[in-house]
């Protein structure tokens, strides 16, 4: 590992430090985007194999309980099918709807309290500017795919707070184009550090890391899962016949 202490010469040669340091940002950006890249691939891989083998599970147990509350709840009304039932049918899906309108007022006041922190109108100067308009782009993807887990990791990060309220040494009298290159690979690094920490902050990935301990083992956990959520559908259809 290339070390971080500065040079003797460095007081006496600064663009020669710098291109040092550009050239040591370079090469960890490249190895930081080899790592996101073969991680973005190992997650996707992962998410469609859960998908396919425990996924569908899932949503055949949802279904097979929401059949099993409509039947409680005609059994609590007597079992009298009238237009009184569909109009509390009616009122049923509204209620059922109104937790989807709460999680996006709670996504748009999240989002709202990430932009308090970060948006470019709170910068000093350009190049603060420009690093919380890479932050905010972050933001706004992770409101448009509703990924609570990213806006909370946002909200805080306080290293991320500090990177933008710092400003960005870019070495002195050196010249203008290797400064701006030390900066531009400070911010894409930021961009990158902060996509594996998204990717590892979510309960997906922790469950990836542990079917993959399960593997080392010579279990298959997403297929031992399925099989709980199978027996689950099973259990769950009785009580729906014992109802019906």
């Amino acid at each position: 590992m290339q070390s971080l202490t500065p040079h003797p010469s460095a007081k006496r040669n600064p663009p020669l430090d710098l291109a040092s340091e550009v050239a040591r940002l370079a090469a960890l950006l490249d190895e930081r985007r080899g790592e996101l890249v073969a991680l973005q691939e190992e997650f996707r891989e992962f998410k469609m194999r859960y998908a396919h083998v425990v996924g569908s599970r899932l949503a055949e147990l949802a279904e097979v309980e929401r059949a099993i509350k409509k039947a409680e709840d005609r059994l609590l009304c007597g079992g009298v099918a009238d237009d009184g039932d569909a109009e509390a049918d009616a009122g049923a899906e509204t209620t059922e709807a109104s937790p989807v309108a709460q999680v996006k007022t709670s996504m748009r006041k999240l989002f709202w309290s990430v932009a308090r922190l970060f948006h470019p109108d709170h910068a000093t100067d350009e190049g603060e500017a420009r690093r919380r308009h890479t932050i905010m782009a972050e933001a706004s993807r992770a409101y448009r795919e509703g990924d609570v887990e990213s806006l909370h990791l946002l909200l805080g990060d306080e290293e991320l707070q500090s990177y933008c309220a710092t400003a960005q040494e870019t070495g002195g009298d050196a010249p203008p184009e290797l400064a701006g290159r030390l900066v531009r690979l400070k911010e894409e690094l930021l961009t990158v550090e902060f996509g594996l920490k998204r990717i590892r902050q979510e309960s997906l990935h922790r469950l990836m890391l542990s079917v993959s301990e399960d593997a080392a083992h010579g279990r298959d956990g997403l297929t031992g899962m399925a099989a709980r959520i199978a027996r689950q559908i099973t259990k769950a259809r009785h009580r729906l016949e014992h109802l019906a």
